[in-house]
């Protein structure tokens, strides 16, 4: 807020000070808080890509491996037999995790450990989701008053969106490799999708603690403020 003094006289004819205060138009905006919200709507775009793509682990090109390639919610193979299933049937190109076809092989599929990472996963898209709403609200649709309490949930909620992004890669990064998963995992590696999820994981921590430190920037500013507020004397 910005103050301004002015002298008027009172009925006595002495002069007294008289404060006016002109509210700013919207909530601070410094370079910091603009650099956090660029990383926060990166973390965004790189959570969404590593969430919908089917890249998180993939086979080298030239072993001609079975296994194609795999994301959180599709796998690709080529002319893949599965010992467990018992139609012997052959897996040419990609299928949803969730459909009719893969049904018979969720529980190969999707081991415990592989669904918390879609668990994760998910929370954490939301959480972003949710960090970018309130960022566009911070800037666009809120007074002073409220700037404080947005902001502060603004870095919480992208702070636990790092979190479990971070949770999700570690236990992929862990697992991933695994001998009862994808088969011949020596021929395969971590690929783009799970770079990018490692990443957004990065970007979230960064730009969460950003936030933190200006929302409690922000609020010492505002208790500055109104310890420094000037009070007008009582007239006689």
């Amino acid at each position: 807020m910005r103050l301004q003094v002015f002298t008027v006289l009172t009925p006595s004819g002495s002069a007294a000070p008289m404060v006016v205060i002109k509210p700013q138009r919207g909530p601070p905006v410094t370079p910091k808080l603009l650099a956090a919200a660029i990383i926060v709507f990166l973390s965004t775009l790189c959570s969404l890509i590593a969430f919908a793509s089917p890249y998180w682990t993939k086979s080298f090109d030239a072993t001609r491996n079975e296994f194609l390639n795999a994301g959180l919610w599709e796998s690709c193979y080529y002319k893949y037999r599965h010992p467990r299933d018992y139609y012997a049937k052959e897996y040419i190109g990609c299928y949803w995790i969730f459909s009719w076809t893969m049904y018979r092989l969720d529980d190969w599929l999707r081991p415990p450990w592989f669904q918390a990472v879609q668990a994760f996963a998910t929370l954490s898209f939301i959480a972003i989701m949710v960090s970018c709403i309130l960022m566009i609200a911070y800037y666009l649709c809120l007074k002073v008053r409220s700037a404080y309490q947005t902001l502060m949930s603004t870095a919480i909620v992208t702070l636990v969106s790092a979190v479990f992004m971070g949770i999700a890669v570690i236990i992929f990064g862990v697992r991933g490799d695994d001998r009862d998963w994808m088969p011949r995992p020596e021929f395969n590696y971590f690929s783009w999708s799970f770079g990018l999820a490692v990443v957004a994981s990065i970007f979230a921590f960064v730009s969460g603690f950003i936030l933190l430190f200006e929302a409690l920037a922000l609020r010492r500013n505002t208790d500055e403020e109104k310890t420094n507020f000037p009070k007008a004397p009582r007239p006689n």
